[in-house]
């Protein structure tokens, strides 16, 4: 009768042994499985990814011209990565499940989960850095804020460390290290720093306002005190600002914050108001038609705008009128072009209608203080 060869008879039953083992079938069947999950979620995210890409090209053809065009596909991106990355730890984890050796010592598994994790960390944060710079460089673009993308681009190395320092406190975090003399450190060093620091960082929160806020730009027209003038220069210490009378004014910016600033570039319109004084042997019948004459000389000078014109009182030997219109223009040389302009054609009107002007009243003058005996 014929017998299943022994091991010793033939050497090639010594390596199907161990694959009979339970054991290794337990493990071939986790490694196995695991496998399968990887594949078919990595294939799972890739054909997700290629959809939502699909639908963001149908949906936006040009994503490029908007602000935030740019960071669907670099969140797709990432966002993809991280469906890959946890794909791997979800057949990691499978296969802790399936092989008894790896349920019994700890250390792969702990391994595996670290550094998936640092990864995770890694990428969220530079997907948080590139995102959030990109949609702050696009939005002042779109505001017509150019010049602030080169105080953005300069500080930006400064908001890519403060995430990626509180990215390593995480994933130290999440290792369980204990962060309690860390943060002592940090809050000892930070305090040393400020205190060291102090006059630069008030300069530097001093020029952050001006960038962010805007009080004024370089070019506006400010006035304060009894300083007026452009301004030529704004520096994270100081700023410059050339006077009327032709000489440069350098002042700190933290000064200048806390002073009234009058911008006169940033009208949206000039109101002009100005008083008329004629005679007060003025016929009525002409009285009441200088509202009409000033109303039509103004009219004729666009773009200045009418408002009123109205005969408010009368004065010692006059009559006087007010009358005020508006230039939608914050240029100072628009605005005084126009104002002669029409002060020009209102005295061509009153001389036409035979309309003379009278002086103001003079101040009674003040009496000697030292009068003689």
């Amino acid at each position: 009768m014929w017998r299943w060869p022994s091991a010793d008879q033939n050497p090639l039953l010594g390596l199907v042994d161990p694959l009979l083992n339970p054991s290794m079938q337990a493990a071939g069947f986790a490694l196995l499985m695991a496998l399968a999950r990887v594949l078919l979620g990595s294939l799972a995210v890739w054909l997700l990814v290629r959809v939502l890409s699909r639908w963001l090209r149908r949906a936006v053809p040009r994503p490029d011209t908007l602000p935030d065009g740019l960071i669907a596909p670099l969140l797709l991106r990432s966002l993809a990565s991280l469906g890959y990355l946890a794909m791997v730890v979800w057949g990691w984890r499978s296969l802790v499940r399936g092989w008894e050796v790896l349920r019994i010592d700890p250390g792969p598994d702990r391994l595996v989960e670290g550094a998936a994790l640092l990864v995770a960390v890694v990428l969220v944060v530079r997907l948080i850095n590139r995102s959030l710079l990109l949609l702050l460089e696009r939005s002042l673009q779109r505001l017509g804020r150019e010049e602030q993308t080169s105080t953005l681009r300069a500080l930006a190395p400064m908001i890519r460390a403060l995430f990626w320092g509180l990215g390593s406190l995480v994933f130290l975090q999440k290792q369980g290290v204990p962060l309690g003399a860390i943060y002592a450190s940090l809050a000892g060093a930070g305090i040393g720093l400020g205190l060291a620091l102090r006059g630069p960082l008030s300069h530097f929160l001093s020029y952050l306002t001006i960038v962010i806020d805007k009080p004024f730009q370089i070019g506006d027209l400010i006035g304060f005190a009894d300083v007026l003038g452009p301004v030529e220069r704004v520096g994270i210490r100081s700023s410059s600002i050339r006077s009327l009378g032709g000489e440069r004014i350098v002042i700190g910016n933290e000064e200048l914050l806390q002073k009234t600033i009058r911008n006169f570039g940033d009208l949206p319109r000039r109101r002009a108001a100005h008083t008329l004084l004629v005679s007060d042997q003025l016929p009525a019948e002409q009285a009441a038609a200088i509202p009409g004459l000033v109303e039509t000389v103004v009219q004729a000078h666009p773009p200045a705008t009418f408002d009123r014109c109205h005969f408010t009182r009368f004065v010692d030997d006059a009559l006087e009128f007010q009358f005020v219109f508006f230039v939608p223009d914050s240029n100072v040389g628009v605005f005084l072009d126009l104002q002669q302009a029409i002060n020009l054609g209102i005295l061509r009107a009153f001389q036409s209608q035979g309309i003379a002007f009278t002086a103001p009243p003079q101040a009674p003058a003040a009496p000697d203080p030292l009068p003689s005996p």
